[in-house]
């Protein structure tokens, strides 16, 4: 048996267009129902669409009729439902007659030729299945001038049963499973149809050429979505490129409902933004993602071009769901730089100055977004305060207090700004119960979501075209003599000469080279407030992190009105590895998460005992988990002119935004990544990439042992 490719369409509505019939009605009827106060149009499209329900009821009954016995029928019904009261005299059976007839030679849909010529160009055989009889069919095509086999020609009328019977679709998909192995695609403009189709076993295209709006609350996601019949046939194309699945891998964002997070609660008038109706069909860069990373790289490029005196380029954003859906728009509000872990781990394995460059990299975040957010009077409750990290076993205590020793050894500056205590005075410090240790430092909190579409608002404000609910399928990894490549997705191609990656945990699916390297990892928080009758508990005047062993912390920043949002809960569910390890499930809260966050409050923090706090809403963020731990940034190896800034393994805030001023001046500047203040072991390498290590899950492996030995 071969694997060749299958393309079945619907016929009428999708490749045959009904704007001869609504023509028609027009031509004969339309000054007297416009009289009437009736659109010629609004009647055809009623007359049709009760005629498919008709027809449906009817097969369904088990008393099938042939679809253009009902149609004719059913006409004079139709001007009573338009609100004529003697149908019969306002048309005449010559009259419905002639309309009959008409509806016999409607043409192609705009594009149907091109489809149908792209599909064959790419080595796939196209079907026709309708509900009509094969002859008029068949006459469609002629009078179209697309060639169209008999045998190619199929129809519910030999089986008896009308669509969108499943039944209808059963014997079409098993007819060509007897001649190729792979899995054939169901093509319409009718959602529904397409839908039912993919429910016995079809891949589904859907052009919204007839319905304009594709309702996937109601009909489910389709492998392709077009605005056009030949942009249909490029997705169905790129789906069944190599390495292009057509059914997303793991890796691909979820577009089932997620979970609501705190901060996206009041979404933004750009939530859903589609700058323009259509998809462009090129632009000089493409920005994949509208988070933090995204709208920053975005950002810097604008500044630029302004302080440069450079031709602003066009820019487009494709965004798979929501603007700011992802790791950003569900984090714990935290804007707190990582002065000393991360640093002196790095500082022992590649040398002091790569653990300064982290350190200091992190810590310019916080002017950096104090200066941003003063200047351009951003609202997003941004608050310059210290952040109190909470160490609860002398284990953690030895082990955090000596790398802090390495970094004062040899005279980083910013360990002036590190404060320690230890016993009952870190308690009293950190207001947490029975704490070991503590440590402080300058930190901020603020409201991310707020700050990301404050920067997508610009950008849109400047020319830069962001396309919500656009999720890219494949891009080209090679670009064309001219220096182009091509970014899909299910409404079509863009044709570009950059490609920004800010897909974070959703690399692989585009990148498969990231795969095991930037890995999926479930988090989760919640927003914590209390009764207002209860007494309000003391107000928390830092940001915080509570670390009880390896991998097991919470995190907490206050708002301002005395509320609380935790993250973390690693301890009810870390040990389920398929629970959180490359999953990108973020639809459901994890198991667990919410009876730990419970009571936390008054369990950890002194005087919140008779608060009454309690959980208000958890949500499930999913974070891009390097396998080295370490951010990728850069040019991606092997591929000219595309670049990527994503695993920032849940710490991005104090990352992301100077990491995109140094990929801006790269694109736009043409700087070297060593010339753009970027910590280098940040850098995107092949070596990298070959690299068999995993520390994402050694260190699962070291906490289970841990816990075993416990």
């Amino acid at each position: 048996m071969s694997n060749s490719k299958n393309v079945v369409f619907d016929v009428v509505g999708t490749l045959i267009s009904y704007d001869h019939l609504f023509e028609a009605i027009d031509s004969r009827l339309g000054e007297r129902l416009r009289e009437s106060g009736i659109q010629p149009k609004l009647l055809g499209a009623c007359w049709l669409e009760t005629a498919d329900r008709e027809y449906t009821f009817l097969s369904l009954s088990g008393r099938y009729v042939p679809f253009y016995k009902i149609f004719e029928g059913l006409f004079y019904r139709i001007l009573m439902y338009a609100g004529i009261k003697e149908p019969r005299k306002f048309a005449t059976p010559e009259d419905v007659s002639w309309l009959v007839g008409e509806w016999r030679k409607l043409g192609l849909t705009p594009g149907a030729a091109g489809c149908i010529q792209k599909l064959r160009d790419a080595g796939f055989t196209v079907w026709c299945f309708t509900t009509g009889d094969i002859e008029r069919v068949k006459g469609y095509f002629e009078k179209g001038g697309i060639d169209m086999p008999a045998e190619n020609l199929l129809t519910c009328d030999s089986s008896g049963v009308a669509k969108p019977d499943p039944n209808a679709y059963k014997p079409v998909l098993e007819k060509l499973a007897e001649v190729s192995s792979s899995t054939p695609w169901f093509a319409a403009a009718h959602m529904w149809d397409v839908s039912t189709a993919r429910t016995v076993g079809f891949k589904g295209a859907y052009s919204t050429v007839l319905e304009a709006e594709p309702l996937h609350e109601i009909y489910g996601d389709m492998e392709v979505v077009a605005d056009s019949l030949p942009g249909m046939a490029d997705g169905i194309i790129t789906a069944e490129e190599p390495n292009s699945p057509t059914m997303p891998p793991s890796a691909f964002p979820q577009t089932n409902q997620s979970t609501l997070s705190f901060w996206r609660s009041n979404p933004h008038a750009l939530d859903d933004h589609r700058t323009t109706p259509d998809l462009p069909t090129s632009a000089d860069i493409v920005i994949v993602g509208a988070g933090y990373a995204g709208a920053s790289v975005a950002h810097h490029i604008l500044a630029l071009q302004k302080s440069h005196n450079i031709q602003i380029p066009s820019i487009v954003i494709l965004e798979a769901r929501e603007a700011c859906s992802g790791a950003t728009g569900r984090n714990g509000g935290h804007l707190k730089p990582d002065l000393y872990g991360k640093p002196s781990a790095i500082a022992a394995s590649h040398g002091i100055q790569a653990g300064i460059e982290i350190a200091e990299f992190e810590a310019s975040h916080i002017p950096a977004i104090k200066k941003l957010v003063e200047e351009e009077e951003i609202d997003c409750d941004f608050v310059l305060t210290r952040c109190v990290d909470v160490l609860m076993t002398d284990e953690l205590t030895t082990r955090v207090k000596a790398g802090v020793n390495l970094l004062k050894q040899h005279n980083v500056s910013l360990m002036d700004d590190v404060f320690f205590a230890s016993g009952s005075h870190a308690e009293q410090i950190s207001g947490v119960k029975n704490a070991n240790s503590c440590f402080t430092y300058t930190s901020a909190h603020l409201f991310p979501y707020k700050l990301i579409l404050h920067l997508l608002a610009e950008a849109v404000a400047s020319g830069v075209n962001l396309q919500t609910h656009t999720p890219v399928t494949s891009t080209t990894t090679t670009p064309s003599p001219d220096g182009i490549f091509t970014v899909s997705t299910p409404r079509g191609a863009i044709k570009t000469r950059k490609i920004m990656y800010a897909t974070n945990a959703n690399t692989s699916a585009l990148l498969p080279s990231y795969t095991d390297k930037i890995i999926p990892v479930r988090g989760v928080c919640s927003h914590i407030s209390f009764p207002d009758q209860k007494q309000p508990p003391p107000f928390l005047p830092n940001s915080y992190v509570l670390r009880a062993g390896a991998g097991d912390f919470e995190y907490l920043i206050p708002r301002p009105d005395g509320s609380v949002v935790l993250g973390g809960a690693r301890a009810a569910y870390y040990h389920d590895f398929q629970s959180w390890y490359d999953n990108v499930d973020d639809d459901v809260v994890i198991e667990g998460a919410r009876e730990h966050f419970e009571g936390y409050m008054q369990r950890h923090f002194c005087g919140w005992e008779g608060s009454g706090a309690e959980v208000g809403s958890v949500w499930t963020g999913v974070m891009g988990y390097t396998s080295d731990g370490l951010p990728h940034i850069g040019k991606i190896p092997g591929y000219d002119d595309q670049y990527i800034l994503a695993g920032f393994n849940g710490h991005g805030m104090p990352q992301i935004f100077l990491a995109a001023k140094g990929i801006a001046e790269m694109v736009v500047l043409g700087k070297e990544f060593r010339e753009t203040g970027i910590p280098r072991v940040f850098e995107t390498t092949q070596e990298r990439l070959e690299s068999p290590e995993n520390g994402v899950l050694e260190g699962w492996e070291d906490y289970m042992k841990e816990k075993e030995i416990k």
